[in-house]
């Protein structure tokens, strides 16, 4: 079949209808009928195929976004502002671990750094590591900012959040939990960690005794996850010996009485000492009142007792700072 072509666009501007000098397109008859056939318009070369032939459906950006039935979200910027779409570092990953003041990033979302020991305005506490979510209003400066902590074994930290309110920012606020309180023998919560239970694990009728992230010390203790590696050894009635710690710990209570469950009455009296190389001794005594010259009853120590099966003893301890903390390191993009 001898080749046609058809001209598409300008007329020819020549004398004569000199087609070499036309500003138009030339296609090839067949190429013309093939694409006709796919449903584009019959001389508009170059003119849109539908979706269903393999084409957008559309010779714009918008009406081939439309036309392949795109949202937003495919021409949408990655970024931090209303209408943009959030990386993988927004979205829960961080890309730096560096040391900078903790109110550079001020952008809604999650920071994508990891702040490191040295940051000025940072929270105190846990590893020395944090990272930074920001709830920020509208436009403006102002925000509620959480502190999240960065865990490693031993030293989980806690959360704290702080609000900024026209440039000046509140206290900090730390939410207790799970892994910085403790619940007594009697019921009672009280700030604490690391926490050693005292008691017979075996034999115990109290099934909270192992709640949470205690695990067992040794036959005769429980210990919570920030104090891994302490154990606690029978070696008499009512005479115990903690080892794997510091000592008893520097500031706060250090030991809580066993307690009934049913209401927090005290079921003993709880000595405890503390030698050069950190071992700790506690003792447990039965109580026995006594009538004074006045006529009060005062309660003493007793005969030595075990640790009752439907109780514990709480012992707060000092442990060894964690060690090897997150890396100073930079991730790009």
């Amino acid at each position: 079949m001898a080749r046609q072509e058809i001209n598409l666009g300008t007329a020819p501007t020549g004398a004569g209808g000199d087609t070499s000098r036309s500003t138009g397109v030339k296609i090839n008859a067949m190429t013309q009928e093939l694409y006709t056939a796919l449903g584009g318009q019959s001389g508009t070369l170059p003119a849109a195929l539908p979706v269903s032939k393999g084409g957008t459906g559309g010779t714009t950006q918008a009406a081939a976004q439309s036309g392949l039935g795109l949202g937003n979200a495919a021409v949408a910027a990655i970024g931090y502002e209303n209408g943009n779409v959030a990386d993988s570092y927004m979205a829960g990953r961080t890309r730096a671990s560096t040391a900078q003041s903790w109110y550079t990033n001020a952008g809604h979302g999650l920071d994508p750094n990891l702040y490191t020991p040295g940051s000025a305005g940072m929270p105190t506490g846990g590893t020395g590591y944090w990272y930074k979510y920001v709830f920020r209003h509208s436009d403006t400066s102002n925000r509620l900012t959480i502190a999240w902590p960065y865990g490693i074994p031993g030293s989980s930290g806690t959360v704290k959040f702080q609000s900024i309110y026209d440039g000046s920012p509140t206290p900090w606020i730390e939410l207790y939990h799970t892994g910085n309180t403790t619940r007594g023998s009697g019921g009672a919560l009280s700030a604490a960690s690391p926490i050693l239970r005292i008691a017979n694990v075996a034999d115990s009728q109290r099934g909270d005794l192992n709640e949470q992230t205690f695990e067992p010390a040794g036959s005769w203790g429980v210990a919570n996850n920030e104090a891994r590696g302490v154990s606690v050894e029978r070696l008499g009635i009512g005479h115990y010996q903690v080892v794997g710690s510091l000592g008893l710990a520097l500031e706060g209570w250090r030991t809580h009485d066993p307690s009934s469950p049913e209401g927090g009455r005290m079921l003993g009296i709880t000595e405890s000492e503390q030698q050069k190389d950190g071992t700790v001794i506690i003792r447990l005594f039965k109580q026995r009142w006594t009538l004074t010259d006045d006529g009060e009853m005062v309660p003493g120590r007793g005969a030595p007792m075990d640790v009752p099966l439907n109780s514990w003893i709480d012992v707060r301890l000092e442990m060894p700072k964690a060690e090897s903390p997150p890396p100073m390191t930079t991730i790009e993009e």
